[in-house]
C-alpha cells in the first residue's frame, strides 16, 4: 500500500495516509512535476489511456506524488526515471499550493534532455514537444488541470496569454 505524506497549510509533513484516504478525505499533500526541455521546447506526455484518473490528457512532463518519508527533489528523479526513463540533473522552479478545495503543494522542477525518452506503458501514451509560443495549441486538447499552472511558471508570458481562452477540465 502506497503510503503518501500529510502536510499542513505550511508544507510541513504531520503524517501519512494511503492514497485513497488522502484523496477521500481531500487531505493536504505535496505533488512534483517536471518539464524536461530540449532544443527550446518543453515535452508534454500525454498519461496512458489505462490510467484511472484522466486517461488521455496531457500533463507536465513527469509527475507524481511525493511518497511518505520521501524529499520532493526525489520523488521528481523517481517519476522523471519511471515514466520517461530519464536520468540527470534537475532544477527548482517553483514551489506554490493548487488549491481547488484540495490542498496541494507543487514542487516544480525543469530538466535538459539528456538521451532517448523510454516512456512507460502503464503511465505514458507518448506526448509531444512545444515552443512557448505554441502553447496556444493545447487550448484544444483536454489537459491536467495542474498543467496550466506549470506551464506559468516555467513561461510566465505565453502560458499566461493561452491560459485566458483555456477551460479546465474536471479536478482530482
Amino acid at each position: 500500500m502506497e503510503l503518501i505524506d500529510v502536510i499542513d497549510t505550511q508544507g510541513q509533513v504531520v503524517g501519512s495516509a494511503p492514497r485513497d484516504q488522502i484523496y477521500g478525505q481531500k487531505l493536504p499533500h505535496r505533488i512534483v512535476h517536471v518539464m524536461v526541455e530540449h532544443d527550446g521546447k518543453v515535452f508534454l506526455q500525454r498519461r496512458s489511456r489505462h490510467m484511472t484518473f484522466m486517461p488521455g490528457h496531457l500533463c507536465t512532463s513527469a509527475g507524481g506524488h511525493v511518497s511518505a518519508g520521501e524529499a520532493p527533489l526525489e520523488a521528481a528523479q523517481r517519476e522523471l526515471l519511471e515514466e520517461l526513463g530519464l536520468e540527470g540533473p534537475l532544477v527548482p522552479v517553483a514551489e506554490f499550493v493548487f488549491d481547488d478545495g484540495h490542498h496541494r503543494r507543487i514542487f516544480l522542477y525543469r530538466a535538459r534532455m539528456e538521451g532517448p525518452l523510454r516512456f512507460s506503458e502503464r503511465e505514458v501514451d507518448g506526448g509531444l514537444f512545444l515552443a512557448p509560443e505554441e502553447l496556444g495549441r493545447l487550448l484544444d486538447e483536454p489537459c491536467h488541470p495542474q498543467l496550466w499552472p506549470c506551464l506559468e511558471r516555467l513561461f510566465p508570458g505565453p502560458s499566461a496569454d493561452a491560459r485566458t481562452r483555456w477551460k479546465p477540465s474536471s479536478t482530482r
